[in-house]
């Protein structure tokens, strides 16, 4: 299926997780893909292992977005596809989290989203799609420790919502993807322990109502259809993928 084809894709956080298998699927749907990360080294190692073109940025940096939108406009010319996949996550105590850590925990995931979109604006096509990664956690489940975290996605979500009209003019869709209960290496890179973070997916795949945790591919063949002519109606929405973990009464 090359429902893609002749469409240019740019991926903040492309080097792993959901970003990495959303390079690939966008890849083999026939777009021509440009992706971002943070480590030098694992970008270059995706860049070859996809085929595609990497970019060291860093989200939280306006000056190094700038940079970016220079970068892709060499490489790819006008933009078909953006997808702000890049940002952290991190789970403490509410009375722990401090004005340094609340702040760049803004930039990252808030700010650099915002500012993201609006750099990227001007070498967007007509009829473009942007595409938002959020926490399905906004939704429905707020577990302790995650009030940084559920803040800033719910501003992205927001973002997705109140954006709608202002980029109707020009025929550019934007629509939020809620995902959670997807394995990746995000909870490791918070400071959950390996022991936890088992002991978490085990619980998961016994209450998930589809009996397993969601693997990065899901999320990626989501943002495809979201990013295609065929979901050219679809707009200003948010799309829960978390296979009905938030209907569960109780984890």
């Amino acid at each position: 299926m090359k429902n893609l084809q002749n469409k240019t894709a740019v991926i903040t956080g492309g080097n792993s997780g959901i970003g990495l298998a959303t390079v690939k699927v966008l890849k083999e749907r026939g777009a021509k893909v440009l992706f971002t990360g943070r480590n030098r080294d694992t970008v270059a190692a995706a860049a070859k292992e996809t085929g595609t073109t990497g970019v060291v940025a860093d989200q939280s940096d306006l000056k190094q977005i700038e940079n970016l939108v220079q970068r892709t406009s060499q490489e790819l010319g006008k933009v078909d596809i953006l997808f702000l996949n890049a940002g952290t996550l991190k789970m403490i105590p509410f009375e722990q989290v401090t004005e340094e850590m609340f702040d760049q925990f803004i930039k990252i995931n808030q700010k650099g989203v915002y500012f993201t979109i609006q750099k990227f604006l001007p070498i967007l096509n007509d009829n473009a799609a942007i595409i938002l990664i959020s926490g399905g956690g906004t939704k429905a489940l707020s577990p302790p420790g995650s009030s940084l975290h559920i803040q800033a996605k719910s501003a992205v979500n927001a973002m997705a919502r109140t954006l709608t009209l202002e980029l109707a003019p020009r025929g550019i869709r934007i629509n939020a993807i809620l995902a959670s209960a997807i394995k990746t290496e995000m909870l490791k890179h918070s400071g959950v322990s390996e022991e936890t973070i088992s002991q978490i997916h085990k619980k998961l795949n016994e209450v998930i109502p589809v009996k397993r945790t969601g693997k990065a591919e899901d999320v990626a063949k989501l943002v495809a259809f979201l990013a295609s002519d065929e979901a050219g109606y679809i707009n200003g929405a948010e799309y829960v993928i978390d296979g009905g973990f938030a209907r569960k009464a109780v984890f």
